[in-house]
């Protein structure tokens, strides 16, 4: 007893000598164990409730951001389009795009901290099935080809042949693809290109590389584009001043059970791997 409290103990027992009569016991003290555990399981408790209380904040934030943000995005269309008349002023045309396109970023924020938010706390639903990696491949591409050719940049495929299947979500793979192209459209610089490429590794591995010729990206953007909607300095920010974000498409990758490597240096541009064990492939 230790102030009227027990003491949990653990005791080894065994012969002092083989075939001897005698034995001995050896005790110890597991207070400080259990200690640990108990405070181990608290703090994941208060993790969890805290998550919780974030996750159900945020979906009562963007219940109540969305309506205004849709009737403001809804209402620039109409007016971009002219349907009642003319505005006027081309510059007006460009200030409602402006507008449009800040509403669609503000609504892409909220759906990636809802997206996140749901992943830390294991209700963003999936569900695992075999995927074609190159077909998925060929549709993002035609998807994001507008966008490019807008930018021009020129995208590129190469795509392995008798490439095994992953096993992944379909709407989350879909989602990773289609970021991971788009991010790199927004690095490439006017002229540039986007490789997008698939492979099989020695060790059996599905590997889904991205790459883009742009200026690449430093330490201090990298640590930016990893967390989620932290503030760059001007400096580290995209060619056309709008930060880099990959904590959602990482997030993504790990919750589909693969690995997400970034590699990018000055002037050599941004590759980023997606990799598939190959306990995630098949044959």
């Amino acid at each position: 007893m230790r102030g009227g409290g027990l003491i949990p103990l653990s005791m080894t027992m065994g012969r002092t000598r083989p075939e001897s009569p005698n034995f001995f016991a050896v005790f110890r003290d597991l207070s400080q164990t259990r200690k640990s555990e108990s405070e181990l399981r608290e703090a994941r408790r208060l993790a969890d409730r805290a998550a919780n209380a974030k996750a159900d904040l945020l979906a009562r934030i963007s219940h109540e951001v969305r309506t205004p943000l849709n009737a403001i995005i809804g209402f620039a269309e109409v007016m971009i389009a002219e349907r009642f008349g003319s505005l006027g002023n081309e510059r007006y045309v460009e200030y409602m795009k402006d507008i449009r396109a800040s509403g669609e970023r503000v609504v892409a924020i909220i759906n990636d901290l809802t997206d996140l938010s749901r992943i830390e706390t294991g209700k963003f639903d999936l569900a695992f099935a075999s995927q074609n990696l190159n077909d998925l491949v060929e549709s993002c591409v035609a998807v994001m080809q507008p966008q490019a050719n807008r930018e021009r940049i020129i995208i590129r495929t190469s795509l392995a042949h008798m490439l095994p299947q992953v096993v992944a979500d379909a709407r989350a793979l879909r989602q990773i693809t289609l970021n991971l192209i788009g991010n790199s459209i927004h690095l490439a610089n006017a002229g540039g290109q986007v490789i997008v490429s698939t492979a099989l590794s020695d060790l059996g591995e599905v590997v889904l590389r991205v790459r883009d010729t742009g200026h690449g990206l430093n330490d201090n953007e990298v640590a930016a584009a990893m967390e989620p909607f932290r503030t760059q300095a001007p400096s580290d920010q995209a060619p056309d001043g709008s930060p880099v974000s990959l904590s959602l498409t990482k997030a993504l990758v790990e919750a589909n059970r693969a690995q997400f490597h970034i590699k990018t240096g000055a002037h050599s541009g941004t590759l980023i791997e997606v990799v598939f064990s190959q306990a995630m492939a098949r044959t």
